[in-house]
């Protein structure tokens, strides 16, 4: 299983891969960390998959959450799940989680960097986000008991200022505006929403 990928890039950048430019990106930004010590770690994957009907584009993979777990049930998520053994780092979280959940070979996944550490207020969460590149044409199986749906957005459409906007949403019988894209099926906003959005900020950084 391939960690990171950034050894052996092209020697001149505008003629590198999406992928290779980001893992670059990534591994050369300051990436946010936050203190997990009190609260409890998450890995989750953001799944880069080609789009076979556009060369050069890539479409990032959600699941919509099952109603039946007890946190975040219904929401628009990642793949990943909470950090539980000293032994196992959050990578290695993510990826169970990820084969768990959607059927994703952990072999088949070539991992490009981390994003910047989300904290959940509701849950107390720190979740650490990887972003990793699947081959093209990927099959997956998901699991009923934890995702209910699998959809994947086009990079280009989560861009697209038309799917940025503010919307309404309950929590603890009080209504509150948050933060949406909707370039999907489904709203993305949340932990899930602070994860994509810091993406296109490094998809804006490469140019």
């Amino acid at each position: 299983m391939a960690l990171f990928v950034c050894a052996a890039l092209a020697p001149h950048y505008e003629w590198m891969s999406l992928p290779a430019r980001l893992a670059r990106h990534l591994s050369e930004r300051d990436r946010t960390t936050l203190d997990a010590s009190s609260s409890q770690p998450c890995g989750v994957l953001l799944a880069l998959l080609p789009d076979a009907a556009a060369p050069r584009e890539y479409e990032i993979v959600y699941t919509l959450r099952s109603e039946h777990l007890p946190n975040h049930k219904g929401q628009v998520s990642f793949p990943g799940g909470k950090h539980e053994t000293a032994d196992e780092s959050l990578l290695i979280t993510a990826l169970r989680e990820a084969e768990e959940e959607i059927g994703l070979a952990r072999d088949d996944v070539e991992i490009l960097g981390r994003l910047d550490d989300v904290y959940t207020m509701a849950t107390d969460f720190v979740i650490t986000p990887f972003v990793g590149l699947l081959p093209a044409a990927y099959e997956f199986t998901t699991n009923p008991n934890e995702v209910s749906e699998l959809f994947t957005v086009a990079l280009g459409d989560l861009q697209k200022p038309e799917h940025h906007g503010v919307a309404d949403r309950q929590w603890r019988g009080g209504t509150f505006p948050v933060d949406v894209i909707t370039a999907g099926p489904h709203a993305i906003w949340g932990a899930t929403h602070s994860i994509t959005t810091n993406l296109i900020e490094c998809l804006k950084a490469l140019g």
